[in-house]
């Protein structure tokens, strides 16, 4: 059923297929999808199958009910599938959260349905009622004469069980299969002929599930207030916000002098925080990078939006402000029409690409970057052939820039300009990287220390060549940490944990130092500026090269459950029951301040405007 579906769904759109989509990948990638439901509905059986009574799988009970399960599956696979070509017609896509939510209006539902799908919907029926009804007739036909005794079973079945298991993981990876791997090019709907209509329906229930308990801010403060208060953030006038729908879309005037589309690439670094830079404060461990303060648009106190990779690709990618919710990467409303830099250089003319040394279907990044103006995604797949160093979490940052720089050759002879997002993973446990390298920071060899040494040699190395290059003067680098590698300290949230390095060097970029706070959401809108682009954007950071900002600066950072929000040394800390605490930063402590009303009231608006953009969609291109 999973395959006859597709196949015609794929004939139907058929000029979907390009150059970088062909129907042989769909479906190598789609029978694990289909594997994954199949196991699902049989693990359950076999498992009372092999621990139940023999009494009771002898009963007409058992049989009853067995019968009836696998009938219902059947049944509800050949609806899904059955609706699937009329709903992919009118949303582009397989049965999603749409599909779910409008189970809540039943009646406005089959009535809409009734007169714009009626045939369809007649189809579906009789497809699914001959389904139920030969099913109960084959599985009711085949009663069970006898059962081993228990023991026999436990041996035998043992095996089963444990392929069914594994069926469900549907990977032999250290992750389990996820929707991410669906994902072979930048058109969603070749995306989704990978998957069948009831894992895309099971998901998009699963991600609403996790949503509705965590995708809330932390207060209730009207909506005009939340609203006015972000745009007050922003420092620009009234009359830049023009639309309504969309309440922080803007036009960024560019500080660089426009001239030409300079190419960018920014430098995703794993776990490479504040933490290794001496002059951050840190331990003398980081080098390389050292070296670009002065040549270089250097942040002195850059803070990170939260503790994992999702949360500061969200940051760099999209500036879209953190929530208690999972990453935007994850949450399903976010899988496409969501504003991202990479949509916006595409619109400039710009051939976009995500590379990356692990496994890209790792936290839905492939998935939600071909599906928001990414054009390619290249992870270990294609980098490992020609790899020299690899470990349980990807190839070496040595090889990975290796690739990234035949990359940007092959670039700079086609003409055209380029966006390339590079992450990184060496340094990431097990710290393992090449012997030889460098010279270590200490013994033993496998350490975060070491890792991170080696993580700026690489880098750095790669930085050196890049500027001896003769594409340097029309190509921006940004090297910036995605997080800290070590969150600890005290407090409510050990604010001091998330300061982050980060600059932009190449092209025409004149060296600076900024010191006034500013927070990772702030580097895209300062990244287009630096490249002297003139473009619309609904991100809220600030440019940090803007010469008329004022105030100490603001930095917004997610720990787990709870929202810190920083302005110079005010720190307002949410908590999720909703109470407020302020402190204030006295070198590398925090401590108790009495209540900031104000301050508590920009902290609040500043976590409720992401989910009042996510919920109404005020964050598209």
């Amino acid at each position: 059923m999973f395959s006859a579906s597709r196949l015609l769904l794929a004939w139907r759109y058929a000029g979907h297929f390009t150059a970088g989509a062909s129907l042989l990948e769909v479906l190598g990638r789609a029978w694990r999808f289909d594997l994954v439901v199949i196991c699902a509905v049989c693990l359950l059986v076999v498992l009372v199958q092999w621990i139940a009574p023999r009494r009771l799988l002898l009963s007409g009970i058992w049989q009853g009910t067995l019968a009836a399960w696998l009938a219902a599956w059947l049944m509800l696979i050949v609806w899904n599938e059955a609706a699937t070509p009329d709903f992919m017609a009118e949303f582009g896509l397989r049965p999603n959260r749409l599909y779910v939510e409008y189970l809540d209006s039943p009646r406005e539902v089959f009535m809409t349905i009734w007169e714009a799908h009626r045939l369809a919907l007649l189809m579906g029926i009789a497809l699914t009622g001959s389904a139920g009804f030969l099913a109960w007739r084959a599985l009711g036909r085949r009663p069970l004469r006898d059962a081993p005794h228990w023991g026999l079973r436990l041996v035998v079945l043992a095996p089963l069980v444990a392929a069914l298991a594994f069926g469900v993981r549907g990977s032999t990876g250290h992750r389990p299969l996820n929707i991410s791997f669906a994902a072979s090019s930048a058109d969603p709907l070749v995306n989704d002929l990978a998957l069948n209509s009831t894992y895309s329906a099971v998901h998009a229930l699963w991600q609403m599930s996790r949503e509705k308990d965590v995708l809330k801010g932390y207060g209730n403060i009207p909506e005009a207030e939340v609203i006015a208060r972000v745009r007050s953030g922003m420092q620009l006038p009234p009359a830049a916000f023009s639309d309504p729908a969309r309440p922080t879309l803007h036009e960024l005037v560019p500080t660089a002098r426009p001239g030409g589309r300079p190419n960018l690439v920014i430098l995703l670094q794993e776990s490479l925080g504040a933490h290794y830079f001496q002059s951050l404060g840190g331990l003398p461990v980081a080098q390389k990078l050292e070296t670009w303060r002065g040549r270089s648009f250097w942040f002195d106190n850059l803070y990170a939006s939260g503790t994992r990779s999702a949360r500061g690709l969200e940051a760099v990618v999209t500036g879209f402000l953190p929530t208690r919710a999972p990453s935007v990467l994850r949450l399903e409303r976010a899988q496409r029409d969501f504003f991202t830099l990479a949509q916006v250089l595409k619109a400039q003319g710009y051939q976009t690409e995500f590379v990356y040394g692990g496994d890209s279907s790792f936290d839905n990044m492939r998935r939600f970057f071909l599906g928001n103006g990414f054009d390619r995604v290249v992870d270990w797949s294609e980098l490992l052939p020609g790899a020299k160093f690899s470990t349980t979490w990807g190839v070496s940052d040595e090889d990975l820039y290796a690739w990234v720089a035949r990359k940007l050759e092959r670039d700079a002879a086609d003409g055209r300009p380029h966006f390339t997002l590079v992450f990184s993973t060496s340094n990431h446990p097990p710290y393992d990287f090449p012997d030889g390298r460098i010279e270590l920071y200490e013994q033993p060899k496998q350490t975060q220390n070491n890792a991170a040494r080696y993580a700026d040699f690489a880098v750095g190395s790669f930085l050196e060549s890049a500027a001896a290059s003769p594409w340097w003067a029309n190509t921006l680098f940004m090297v910036v940490a995605d997080h800290e590698s070590r969150t600890l300290g005290e407090g409510l949230v050990p604010v001091l944990s998330f300061h982050i390095p980060a600059f932009i060097a190449g092209g025409t970029v004149q060296p600076r130092e900024v010191t006034r706070l500013a927070s990772q959401v702030d580097l895209l809108p300062t990244a287009l500026s630096l490249m002297g682009l003139r473009v619309v954007i609904p991100a809220p950071g600030l440019d940090q090269s803007r010469t008329d900002l004022t105030g100490p600066g603001r930095a917004l950072m997610q720990f787990h459950d709870t929202n810190a929000y920083r302005v110079g040394d005010d720190v307002e800390v949410l908590d999720p029951d909703g109470t407020a605490h302020h402190f204030r930063v006295r070198g590398q402590h925090l401590e108790p301040a009495p209540p900031d009303t104000e301050l508590e009231r920009e902290a609040l608006a500043h976590t409720q405007w992401p989910v009042l953009a996510y919920r109404q969609g005020w964050y598209r291109p």
